[in-house]
């Protein structure tokens, strides 16, 4: 990860005028719907290649999507059913080959990294992501592991944005702005919904706080893609939700109980998500062979329920026509829900955007089934709960409501789904909320202590680290020194703390003129008297890597003036100082810089 050169000068960037900047969203739209245009040609290459070659090699015949495993039984299987396990397993196969040439840029969930980057390490995201994210989530779903596209969509489309700001070495703040553009792009030209991709980087990725020029900015990306994706691809929609009516009558109060009752199952994808996570990173199973055995599970349940592979669009489509029964739905609501912890927390490449809509889908069609039958004929049609329900478990498992409520708008072209997705999108996050604080994307940050939705102004600090107002003019004291030479010392330099090291040069601990005055009416005794005696080895200490929001915190605790920084790798070697008035300044000129450019 590579962090920003220091810029604490104000404003004297260059290419910050609307233009370029207005410049640069069109160019990251037209970008990220070609990437995205690829990213799916190349998921369903690697189905083609995994289910059509290699399964159509092991004598693995298809099987619909519709498929009852209550109702058919084991009849259903077809022949080979054994093998299906293979196929999920050459692909994880392939990406633990990716990890030892990309280590630790291939496994898992990568949105959080994405939002801490982008909010916190200052944006710069690497260019081989664009690569990286399309070939392994391409593998990943094409060879049936549950999992969402939208994750690495979303981080491609802000690794575009990344690489197009560096042309214009914009200010860190329009820097987000233009990854988010990305972001917005991708979503939007992914589901042909532009304004649910404006919003997807104005709640999850700028963490809803925005300004107008910023919101310009993603308008005009987010559009750009929508028309580029739409030349490429026609009009064609990964959702096709058909024509539901939505009277104003008693339907609305099981909408309510719909948001209720989805509350809590967001919160248990959320913690059953990490469980798992957490279970397999403290499991004894190697590291190299985790991929591999997360896809021997998945390909288990994918025998008796191949709806779970993938992203699951086809399936969603299937539950708005309202034909599947309740014991299938809610049992694939579940195993949906295990697997996709499964697919990522064993290493699996791959989001939880698309995930969360199945399992909100198959739980609303489910739940409007399960009250036909406890009060026949009081839901019109099942399929238009499993629409609301996708949206609804979306939007509190990502605490993103209006993303969801505009998505489902643009999706259905209906202005009447409004008022039921409002309904229960509200209710359910709400209720979500109250039980887990934080959005699935932001959880495991939380864990570390990391809270993305802190004041903008410590935002600010977040940013940038102690590496890039360290400063280096300082020689450390030799603890076996005597008193005499630290008093030279200190004379001859303006700092007030000094670090003491040993004879191998490893850092003791801080002595300063604070120290000092035990001795100064002593000054017979310096020559006679070591530094030994003086340092201080409980003082605060920082490393190069932590960020200045750190520091500033350390530094309002403790109360001190200046306080010595390490290097990272090398805990016990001096790095140098950094000095409490530098970081105020730097701060403020920070502030003011951000209120200058936006």
């Amino acid at each position: 990860m590579t962090e920003p050169a220091d810029r604490s000068e104000l404003p004297g960037y260059i290419h910050e005028s609307d233009g370029w900047l207005l410049a640069a969203a069109i160019v990251i739209g037209i970008a990220a719907a070609f990437a995205n245009f690829i990213f799916h040609a190349a998921i369903e290459g690697a189905h083609f290649v995994f289910w059509g070659s290699l399964g159509g090699a092991l004598g693995i015949p298809a099987r619909s999507v519709t498929t009852d495993v209550f109702a058919d039984g084991t009849a259903a299987l077809g022949a080979n059913w054994w093998l299906i396990p293979l196929v999920p397993m050459s692909g994880m196969a392939l990406l633990v080959l990716l990890d030892r040439w990309f280590p630790g840029e291939i496994h898992g969930y990568g949105l959080p990294r994405f939002l801490e980057i982008v909010n916190v390490r200052g944006g710069y995201i690497r260019r081989r992501w664009i690569t990286l994210k399309t070939i392994t989530g391409a593998i990943t779903l094409g060879s049936g592991m549950s999992a969402g596209v939208e994750g690495p969509v979303a981080q491609i489309g802000g690794a575009i944005g990344s690489t197009v700001s560096r042309l214009l070495r914009p200010s860190p703040e329009r820097l987000r702005v233009l990854i988010a553009s990305g972001t917005a792009a991708a979503i939007a030209s992914t589901f042909g919904a532009p304004i649910a991709g404006v919003l997807f980087a104005e709640e999850i990725v700028l963490l809803g706080q925005s300004q107008l020029q910023s919101l310009t900015l993603l308008v005009v990306a987010a559009c750009v893609a929508t028309i580029t994706s739409q030349y490429l691809t026609g009009y064609h929609q990964v959702l096709a939700a058909p024509h539901f009516e939505f009277p104003i009558n008693h339907e609305l109060v099981f909408y309510l109980l719909l948001g209720i009752a989805s509350g809590p199952v967001a919160v248990a994808f959320l913690r059953g998500f990490y469980a798992i996570k957490d279970w397999v990173g403290t499991s004894a199973i190697p590291v190299a062979l985790r991929p591999v055995a997360g896809a021997v599970i998945v390909g288990s349940a994918l025998v008796l329920f191949p709806q779970i592979g993938g992203s699951g669009y086809d399936v969603i489509n299937q539950f708005f026509l309202g034909e599947m029964g309740a014991r299938l739905l809610l049992s694939l609501a579940l195993v949906k829900l295990v697997m996709t912890g499964v697919t990522l927390g064993f290493g699996g490449s791959g989001g939880v955007f698309a995930p969360a809509m199945f399992i909100g889908a198959a739980f609303g069609a489910g739940f409007a089934v399960v009250v036909n039958h406890v009060l026949p004929g009081s839901i019109a049609h099942p399929g238009a709960f499993g629409l609301v329900g996708m949206g609804t478990l979306l939007a509190a498992a990502t605490h993103a409501p209006m993303t969801a409520i505009f998505l489902l708008f643009e999706l259905t072209r209906d202005y009447s789904v409004v008022v039921p997705i409002m309904i229960t999108a509200i209710t359910a996050t709400t209720v979500a909320r109250q039980l887990v604080p934080t959005s699935i994307d932001e959880y495991d940050l939380a864990r570390r202590g990391l809270h993305l939705h802190s004041d903008g102004r410590t935002r600010v600090l977040r940013q940038f680290f102690v590496h890039s107002l360290v400063a280096r003019d300082i020689t450390p004291v030799r603890e076996n020194a005597s008193v005499a030479e630290l008093v030279r010392t200190v004379s001859e330099s303006r700092h007030a703390v000094f670090p003491v090291v040993d004879d191998d040069d490893g850092l003791v601990g801080t002595v300063g003129m604070v120290d000092l005055r035990a001795v100064l009416l002593e000054s017979h005794s310096w020559a006679d008297r070591s530094v030994r005696e003086l340092v201080r080895r409980d003082g605060p200490v920082l490393r190069l890597g932590d960020s200045l929001y750190d520091a500033l915190q350390m530094v309002v605790l403790h109360g001190v003036e200046e306080i010595v920084v390490v290097e990272d790798k090398h805990a016990r070697t001096v790095a140098g100082l950094l000095n409490r008035s530098e970081l105020q300044s730097f701060y403020q000129k920070r502030l003011l810089a951000r209120e200058m450019v936006g």
